[in-house]
């Protein structure tokens, strides 16, 4: 801050004077034009609206077609007002009026005092504008010994203009920069009263600000350029009229570079026809191509802070015809449009984060800060959970690094206050990138996730409260570490008489990651039945008189633990199946699986048979039969063949003589005519069967007269065998070959 600043160094009435006295010759200033060695070079404040020559200082035609100079905080864009829209309305719609008080509707004014559009730009100073001393405002360098400061880096500089449908008489225009956001108009194309009120001036803080410019159309005629501050309470002293204090008032104030002088404040108009402006403008009599006629364009520049002391926080404009010069004048015709010279807005993302163990989710949030006016700005951030802390605000970029939107490497800025709520001083222009934190530990697939950023911005002089912005990102759930674990045991065992095999499976399913899942289902390769469930109650042993009953499908949190059963019959000795366990993320659907297979899964077959063979009745079984004269010997067998193993067994029965073999009892056996000496059936473990056989030995006939020598010497011996295949398995299993010797004549 320069001690030597010159509206610092005299009185308001001297400091006029000297700017007034200072252009008493036919030359004018220009340090809020821009145009000369040592000003401000922001602005061409010549009198007409193109930027010529092209770039800095820049001109209305360049900010119409989406010019973004160096310094320059907002432009209000070119307003349009044709013809009949909004005129001031009833006899309260006055200057020294609140805008509460004013009323508009559609309707006709004086063809010079119709405004057909309107224009104003903000800047901030780029650096320090000096003059000679304080009797002397001719502008020099700023090392010069013994000058001071007229325009200092980061003042407010405002221009502005409007062009009239004609230049039928002396222009009265007056341009309002209003503070209160609530200040406007309903609908432009009906009627109605001003909404907002002023911002009334305090000891430390400006109040709203009313430039009125008198531009005579008498031949060398100047314009007169007046500075208002609102101040119903007149902490400024005196008002010169009802609720206005001047500020500021020069009778020469037209902006001209011809020596170099500085000024506050000065206005301009076309003193020569212009083109025809890259908006829409006609002109009385003429089209929408025809020029610009003299003194219907008039455009100038204030230093708001230079005049006032201080900044206001401007939200609006309002360029205006008058009646006469009077601060008491009834208002004609108006153009209004916003004007945020000061205003703030905050932007935020998010990301969420679910504990390793699943019972917490932490909410990263960040954003950035940007002051989108001219003046410095006390800002706090808070978020509306309950836990959120900001941890970090930094300038992007301040480490030298590419600008990511987050504070990784580079410092916290200086004058923080972390917290639940995050203050710091923001300047003019400038933007920071802000962090922040919170954490939920109760939450479901319903929770939102979604939090708002409130951004509150004060006066830093008098801590009085500017505005509010909020930011809300989108919902950000967390994704979290989704994983299912399975596993899976299996047992065989023989079942139906040891024809099929019952294998029984039972495993595991468990919810290994970190988010819940939904939809949890089992399926198998070979199985399509329903499976049996339990949801473990947290010792990990499985025991269905504790554990819960779960029905398939159905949702585990993290680290839960289901177990699962199901049973299938199988005639196929050999097994391998694969068992399947899926589910779905909660917060973003995706589904996981996990496999488990088992390759070996048969049952202990052990098949045994045996065979018996004896005679009929034991020990004997011979007898003589006559046959056509004939007498021959019948001999009778009994064969029994068992399983004595535990799997059913195909089995096949033979014996060497050709004679049929006879099943006593249940039919199990079939003994084709072709080979009734070998008979084939199924017998189950532990069941027997018995066959019966009678046979003619060869070459034992007797014809009459006939004899046996040594009888009793003679016996019959024949021998039988039984094969099985296991009918679970196709293990192959042979009884002991037998025989029975059974003599003709048993000892007695």
């Amino acid at each position: 801050m320069h001690n030597n600043r010159l509206r610092n160094a005299l009185p308001r009435c001297l400091l006029s004077a000297l700017l007034i006295g200072g252009i008493t010759t036919t030359a004018s200033v220009n340090a809020v034009d821009g145009i000369g060695t040592h000003d401000l070079k922001l602005f061409e404040l010549e009198g007409n609206t193109a930027d010529n020559p092209a770039g800095p200082p820049t001109d209305w035609d360049a900010l119409h077609s989406g010019a973004t100079p160096a310094n320059m905080i907002t432009f209000t864009g070119v307003l349009p007002d044709p013809a009949p829209q909004t005129i001031f309305w009833k006899g309260g719609s006055k200057d020294v009026s609140d805008v509460s008080e004013w009323w508009y509707k559609q309707g006709s004014v004086s063809d010079k005092s119709n405004i057909t559009n309107a224009y104003a730009a903000a800047y901030t100073a780029p650096a320090d504008v000096c003059v000679t001393s304080a009797s002397n405002n001719t502008v020099v360098d700023c090392a010069t010994a013994g000058s001071v400061v007229l325009h200092e880096q980061g003042d407010l500089i405002v221009y502005f203009g409007m062009d009239r449908f004609a230049n039928s008489g002396d222009t009265f225009g007056g341009f309002w920069f209003f503070q209160d956001p609530a200040v406007g108009i309903g609908d432009v194309n009906g009627q109605g009263q001003f909404s907002g009120n002023h911002v009334a001036a305090t000891a430390t803080e400006p109040g709203d600000v009313l430039v009125l410019v008198e531009y005579p159309q008498a031949s060398g005629a100047t314009p007169e350029i007046k500075v208002y501050e609102w101040d119903p309470n007149q902490v400024r002293g005196p008002n010169i009229a009802p609720n206005l204090s001047l500020r500021f008032t020069a009778s020469q104030a037209e902006c001209n570079n011809a020596d170099g002088l500085g000024k506050l404040a000065c206005a301009k108009v076309n003193l020569v026809t212009l083109p025809n402006p890259p908006w829409d403008y006609t002109p009385k009599g003429g089209n929408a191509n025809s020029v610009m006629p003299t003194q219907t364009f008039f455009e100038g520049g204030i230093n708001l802070t230079g005049i006032l002391g201080s900044t206001p926080c401007i939200s609006s404009f309002l360029a205006e015809t008058r009646s006469s010069r009077s601060e008491t004048a009834s208002l004609e015709d108006f153009a209004f449009g916003g004007f945020d010279a000061c205003g703030a807005n905050v932007s935020k993302s998010c990301e969420a984060e679910i504990s390793e163990t699943g019972d917490s989710v932490t909410v990263t949030f960040w954003g950035e800060v940007n002051n989108t006016g001219g003046l410095p700005l006390d800002i706090e951030l808070e978020d509306d959970q309950a836990n959120s802390t900001f941890t970090k605000v930094c300038v992007d970029g301040s480490d030298s690094s590419t600008p990511d939107g987050r504070c990784v490497g580079e410092a916290n800025i200086a004058g923080l206050t972390l917290g639940a709520i995050a203050s710091f001083n923001l300047g003019g222009g400038q933007s920071v990138v802000y962090e922040g934190q919170y954490s939920l530990s109760e939450f479901d697939e319903t929770t939102e996730f979604v939090d708002t950023v409130t951004l509150r911005f004060y006066d830093p002089g008098t801590g009085a409260l500017i505005d509010t912005e909020t930011a809300t990102s989108a919902e950000c759930p967390p994704t979290g570490d989704p994983s299912i674990l399975v596993t899976k045991l299996c047992f065989a065992n023989l079942t139906n008489n040891g024809s099929q095999i019952d294998r029984s499976f039972s495993g595991t399913v468990s919810n290994d990651g970190n988010v819940k899942l939904d939809g949890v289902n089992l399926s198998d390769s070979d199985y399509a039945g329903a499976f049996s469930a339990w949801l473990d109650d947290g010792d990990g042993v499985f025991d269905d008189s504790l554990d819960s009953p779960f029905a398939l499908p159905g949702a585990l949190e993290p680290g839960d633990l289901l177990f699962y059963s199901f049973e299938m019959l199988d005639g196929e000795f050999a097994h391998s199946n694969t068992i399947t366990a899926s589910g779905t993320n909660v917060f973003d659907q995706s589904t996981v699986s996990a496999n488990a297979v088992v390759t070996e899964c048969s049952p202990d077959v052990n098949p045994g048979l045996s065979l018996t063979k004896d005679c009929d009745p034991e020990n004997a079984g011979v007898r003589l039969v006559a046959d056509g004269g004939v007498v021959l010997v019948e001999v009778d067998n009994v064969i029994v063949v068992e399983n004595t193993g535990d799997v059913a067994l195909a089995v096949t029965v033979s014996d060497d003589q050709v004679q049929a073999l006879v099943e006593e009892g249940s039919a199990l056996f079939t003994c084709p005519p072709a080979t009734p000496n070998s008979c084939t059936g199924t017998l189950n473990p532990g069941v027997s069967a018995t066959f019966r056989q009678t046979y003619r030995p060869d070459g034992l006939s007797l014809g009459a007269g006939g004899s046996l020598e040594l009888p009793s010497s003679v016996s019959f011996v024949n021998t039988a065998t039984a094969t099985a295949t296991a009918a679970v398995g196709g293990d192959q299993v042979a009884a002991d070959p037998v025989s029975a010797d059974c003599p003709l004549c048993p000892a007695p």
